[in-house]
C-alpha cells in the first residue's frame, strides 16, 4: 500500500530530513526539479519522435531541445516556486525555449526560492511577470505547493486561468495550485494538470475528488525523503491499489467448503429478493464456502432459482395493516402483547442460527420495519463473529446509535454519503469536504470500521488508520453496487482475513471488478450484476489456477 500524507505531515517530514538528518534544503529542491524536468523531457522526446517518424518506421535521432520546443513555467514565491525556477533553468540549459513567470514582488520569495532566482539571473534567464501570449508545448504550474489554505485571488487567480487556457501539455509540481492538499477541495479555482509530479509521498488531496480530477496522472518521485523521515510519527493514511489484492488468502490444496467459512446474509424483505441475491452471490464469487440467506418467506422461490447454491432460512413478515396497527408510543402491538414479542416468535431459532456463521451481513433490502429492527438489534447484541452493516441496517441505526456502542461483535459499517449524513446529522457537502476526517471520527467514536462510500471510498479503523481506495469508476453509481460490496467483505472475513484488512482490500476488489467490467459495458450501462461477474476475472488475474499436481 502506498503512503498518503497531508500537508502538516509532509512539512514535518521535510523538516526532519533537513534538521534531523542534515539534508540541505536546496539539495531536495534540485532533486525535485530534476524529476519534473526528466518527465517533461521524456514527454517532449516521445512527441518529437512521433512527429518525425520516417516512412520506414524509424525515427531519426535528434538533439534534445533541437526543435526549440517551448515551455512555460509559472512560479510562486514559496518553495514550490523555487522547484519551478529550477525546472525552468534545467530545461533552458538543455536547449529548450523556456519562459519563466513569477509575481513582481520577488523580494518576498522564500530563502531557497530567492537562491533559485539568483541562479536564473546569473545565467541570464529573464523572469517575466505576465504570462506571454501564444501557445507552448508544455505548461508547468509551480505557483503553490501543499501549504495553500485559502481561495486563489488576484494575480494568482489570473495566472491559473491563463495557464488553463493554454493548449499545451500541463504539468503540476507537487500538487495543482488551488487544490487543498488534505481534502482535495478546489479553493476557488485550480490548475487542470495532465500529470502531477509529486515528491516523496502522494498527498491525500491528489486522491480525493474534486482534487483528483485536477491532478491527472500522479507520479510519486523519490527526492531523498522516505519512511525514515517520519521519525516517531508513523504514517496513518494509505492508498490501496489493485496490486494489493495479492494480500487475499490463497486457497490451499487440501481443503473443503468448510475451510472457507460460512456466511449468514440477513437481507431482503418482501419484493427485495434482489439485494439478498447480490450480496450472497458476491460472497460465493469471492470464495466463501457456504452462504445461508435469512430472508422473508416470499423470496424463497426467487432465490432458489437465482442462487441454488445458497441455503435458505425464512420468516413471514406482518402484513402492512398489522404493522400500521402497532402502537409505537405505548410499546404494545395490536394484540396488547409487549412490542417486539411477535417478531421474536417469527424466528425462534435465531440465537442458535447466530452460532453457525463465520461472518454476518445484514441490511441489503431488509426494510426498516419491526422485524428488521429486531434483527439488527439482536445480531449486534448476540453475534460473536464480525458483522457487516449496510443499507437499511444503517438507516435503522441512525435512530439507535447506542446499539453500536453496545455491540458485542466486531462491526463494519458501509454508509454512502446520504446514510452517513443521517448517522451523523451532518450535511452531505460538509462530509464530502472532510471525507477522511468524517470516517475517522465515526470509527473512533463508535469503535467500528467505517467504510465511507464516495467517488473515492475511504476505510477508517478505530485505531485511526485510514485507507483511500484507488480502484473503481463512476459506473458504480447504480442500484445494488453496495450489496455486492457487503458480500465481498463477508467472504474475505470468512476466509480468515482480519476485518481491519478485509475492509480496505474488499473495497479494492469491489472497485477492481467494476473496472474490469466497465471496459465491456461502458460506465452508463454498468450494473451491479456486471460487478459480480467482474470478481472472477480479477481474482483469476492474481490467483491463476493450479492443479493438485502444480500445473497451471
Amino acid at each position: 500500500m502506498e503512503i498518503l500524507v497531508g500537508s502538516q505531515q509532509m512539512k514535518q517530514c521535510d523538516r526532519n530530513t533537513i534538521e534531523h538528518f542534515g539534508m540541505p534544503s536546496l539539495v531536495l529542491m534540485e532533486r525535485a526539479a530534476l524529476s519534473v524536468a526528466e518527465e517533461i523531457e521524456a514527454y517532449l522526446g516521445k512527441r518529437r519522435r512521433a512527429s518525425c517518424l520516417q516512412e520506414d518506421g524509424e525515427a531519426p535521432w535528434e538533439e534534445p531541445g533541437g526543435g526549440k520546443e517551448s515551455v512555460l513555467v509559472v512560479c510562486g514565491l514559496g518553495n514550490n516556486g523555487g522547484d519551478g525556477a529550477a525546472v525552468g533553468r534545467m530545461l533552458w540549459q538543455r536547449g529548450y525555449a523556456v519562459s519563466v513567470v513569477m509575481p513582481p514582488d520577488l523580494e518576498k520569495a522564500s530563502q531557497e526560492t530567492g537562491a533559485q532566482i539568483k541562479i536564473l539571473e546569473n545565467y541570464g534567464i529573464p523572469i517575466l511577470h505576465e504570462i506571454p501570449g501564444g501557445e507552448f508545448q508544455v505548461v508547468v504550474d509551480a505557483l503553490f505547493g501543499i501549504g495553500l489554505t485559502r481561495d486563489l485571488e488576484g494575480k494568482y487567480l489570473e495566472y491559473v486561468a491563463a495557464m488553463n487556457a493554454k493548449a499545451g501539455w500541463k504539468v503540476a509540481v507537487d500538487i495543482p495550485s488551488g487544490v487543498h492538499a488534505d481534502t482535495g477541495k478546489v479553493m476557488g479555482a485550480a490548475f487542470k494538470a495532465d500529470v502531477t509530479v509529486t515528491f516523496a509521498f502522494a498527498k491525500s488531496g491528489l486522491m480525493l475528488f474534486p482534487g483528483a480530477g485536477c491532478a491527472g496522472k500522479v507520479l510519486v518521485k523519490d527526492i531523498g525523503i522516505d519512511r525514515h523521515s517520519f521519525l516517531q510519527s508513523p504514517p496513518q493514511a494509505y492508498c490501496v491499489k489493485e496490486q494489493d489484492l495479492r494480500q487475499i488468502p490463497r486457497r490451499r490444496k487440501d481443503t473443503n467448503k468448510g475451510s472457507y467459512g460460512k456466511i449468514l446474509v440477513v437481507a431482503g424483505r418482501k419484493n427485495m429478493a434482489g439485494a439478498a441475491f447480490l450480496s450472497a452471490k458476491a460472497s460465493y464469487r469471492t470464495g466463501a464456502g457456504l452462504v445461508k440467506i435469512l430472508t422473508e418467506e416470499s423470496n424463497r422461490m426467487i432465490l432458489q432459482q437465482l442462487l441454488p447454491e445458497a441455503i435458505l432460512a425464512t420468516y413471514e413478515m406482518l402484513d402492512e395493516e398489522e404493522e400500521e396497527l402497532n402502537d409505537v408510543d405505548s410499546g404494545l402491538n395490536a394484540s396488547g402483547a409487549p412490542k417486539g414479542e411477535y417478531v421474536e416468535n417469527l424466528i425462534p431459532n435465531l440465537p442458535q442460527m447466530l452460532k453457525w456463521p463465520s461472518a454476518i451481513t445484514i441490511g441489503p433490502g431488509l426494510g426498516t420495519g419491526e422485524e428488521a429492527k429486531f434483527l439488527v438489534e439482536s445480531i449486534l447484541k448476540a453475534a460473536s463473529v464480525p458483522v457487516v452493516l449496510d443499507a437499511d441496517a444503517l438507516n435503522i441505526l441512525s435512530d439507535h446509535l447506542d446499539w453500536l456502542k453496545e455491540a458485542k461483535p466486531p462491526v463494519i459499517v458501509t454508509p454512502h454519503l446520504g446514510e452517513m449524513a443521517r448517522l451523523t446529522q451532518t450535511p452531505i457537502p460538509d462530509l464530502k469536504n472532510q471525507l477522511l476526517q468524517a470516517a475517522q471520527s465515526f470509527a473512533e467514536e463508535y469503535h467500528v470500521i467505517c467504510i465511507l462510500k464516495d467517488s473515492r471510498t475511504v476505510t477508517a479503523l478505530p485505531t485511526q488508520e485510514v485507507y483511500v481506495n484507488a480502484t473503481g469508476n463512476n459506473g458504480m453509481a447504480t442500484a445494488g453496487s453496495g450489496d455486492v460490496l457487503t458480500g465481498i467483505l463477508a467472504a474475505l472475513i470468512a476466509q480468515g482475513m482480519p476485518p481491519a484488512k478485509a475492509a480496505p482490500i474488499g473495497v479494492c476488489l469491489h472497485g477492481a471488478a467494476a473496472d474490469w467490467q466497465v471496459r465491456q459495458t461502458g460506465p452508463h450501462a454498468l450494473m451491479a450484476q456486471d460487478i459480480l461477474e467482474g470478481i472472477s476475472p480479477v481474482l483469476k488475474k492474481y490467483f491463476p489456477f493450479q492443479s493438485l499436481t502444480g500445473e497451471s
